[in-house]
């Protein structure tokens, strides 16, 4: 029956005694200690028996049934009958702390999908014990670069906290998150890739990101080695913001009942149903004067159009054909900041049709990371902030792995 309870609790190793329940303050405390009479003395290897002192420790150890789980540890001090000097007895798991690591183990589990402070009131811990131990954790995490294999990096940026930016990069050909980094610059960045180690620095060949000319600047200094590739998504994204600038504009400029045409013209034509496609008739016929709205949504359809190239040297083609609309006499300013953004990025974007990489992973990174951030109620430190995001895409086999002692 013991040897059933060491094992559901976790407590191999350990002589099980007296289990007694505290219901007023909702705990399960197990008596238990060493089962070895001897101890072996750390400053000169003897073997003695001789106790010097003995006292209980009270420590959490894990939780069951939303009542804490704690261990009433008698701890004995031996005297080395050799060298004539104190030490404590050590026991697996169990330091100097309040927690074993059965417990911090616990801790980390419920706080992969919970506030700091939810998780605290769980189990009657203090949230600054919480961030404490995370950090800890998050201090020894360190990129095993020999073993992921990266070949394809992901680069994109999300919100920390209101306007600040913070770049987030992924492996993009094994679904990984690599890193969270505390800035969006070309600091950053530059400092994040040039920790990779040389020779894997080498290996990778592709880097996505979006139209941002720092990440270009980049990755055309530290990977030599990579095609930068702009990601598809913003490329799309980019022309769609031309349309709906135009259409704000137009909208202001018209007469009459404002139609509501920002979801038609926004979405892609391929989708749109027979009454959809009606009423984007009318939008054209409305606001016939205006001949630069339905020509930027053609252009728009066009770049989509584009994507859907079967090969490079089509792709090329269609790119020609959307560059020479966007030149046509007659365009409006946002056309000419789109030509010249599109000119600028022709390589980039062409190198899409070499491998058809994406960065809808990164994306759906910032998906979760911003579920973790809503849970979370926000964050104020960004140590905090990216030990908990590093913290929610780790494997639990890498926390039980971490806690192995």
């Amino acid at each position: 029956m013991k040897k059933c309870i060491n094992k559901l609790f976790n407590l191999q190793g350990l002589l099980i005694g007296k289990i007694e329940f505290d219901d007023d303050n909702k705990q399960v405390i197990i008596n238990a200690r060493n089962p070895r009479i001897f101890a072996r003395c750390p400053y000169c290897a003897g073997s003695t028996k001789k106790t010097h002192q003995r006292k209980n420790r009270l420590i959490k150890h894990g939780m069951v049934d939303e009542k804490i789980v704690a261990l009433n540890l008698a701890v004995r001090r031996f005297k080395c009958c050799y060298c004539k000097k104190v030490f404590t007895e050590k026991f697996a798991g169990i330091d100097k702390r309040c927690a074993t690591a059965n417990f911090r183990l616990q801790l980390l589990k419920w706080l992969q999908r919970n506030s700091f402070r939810y998780i605290g009131q769980t189990f009657k811990i203090s949230p600054s014990t919480l961030v404490r131990y995370l950090l800890e954790m998050n201090r020894d995490i360190k990129i095993d670069w020999e073993n992921i294999n990266v070949k394809k990096l992901g680069i994109d940026e999300h919100s920390f906290r209101g306007k600040r930016l913070i770049i987030t990069i992924t492996d993009l050909s094994n679904k990984k998150l690599l890193a969270v980094l505390k800035g969006d610059s070309q600091r950053h960045l530059e400092e994040f890739i040039m920790t990779i180690p040389h020779k894997y620095r080498d290996q990778i060949n592709e880097a996505c990101s979006d139209l941002r000319q720092s990440y270009k600047i980049i990755i055309n200094k530290c990977l030599p080695n990579a095609i930068h590739t702009a990601d598809r998504f913003h490329v799309e994204s980019l022309f769609r913001r031309m349309v709906d600038d135009i259409r704000s504009v137009v909208q202001e400029e018209g007469v009459g009942r404002k139609m509501n045409m920002k979801k038609i013209l926004w979405a892609n034509k391929h989708t749109l149903d027979e009454y959809e496609l009606k009423r984007l008739d009318l939008i054209f016929k409305k606001y016939e004067k205006f001949p630069v709205l339905k020509q930027a949504w053609i252009i728009k359809e066009q770049v989509i159009h584009m994507y859907r190239a079967s090969s490079e040297e089509e792709a090329k083609k269609r790119y020609n054909h959307v560059l020479m609309l966007l030149e046509t006499p007659g365009y409006s300013r946002y056309l000419a900041t789109t030509k010249n953004t599109f000119k600028k990025w022709k390589i980039p974007i062409l190198n899409y049709f070499k491998n058809k990489t994406t960065n809808g992973f990164t994306e759906g990174c910032h998906t979760k990371i911003k579920m973790i951030k809503r849970v979370s109620f926000g964050f104020r430190n960004i140590n905090n902030y990216i030990a908990k995001i590093t913290l929610a895409f780790l494997p639990l086999i890498w926390i039980i792995q971490y806690h192995t002692y």
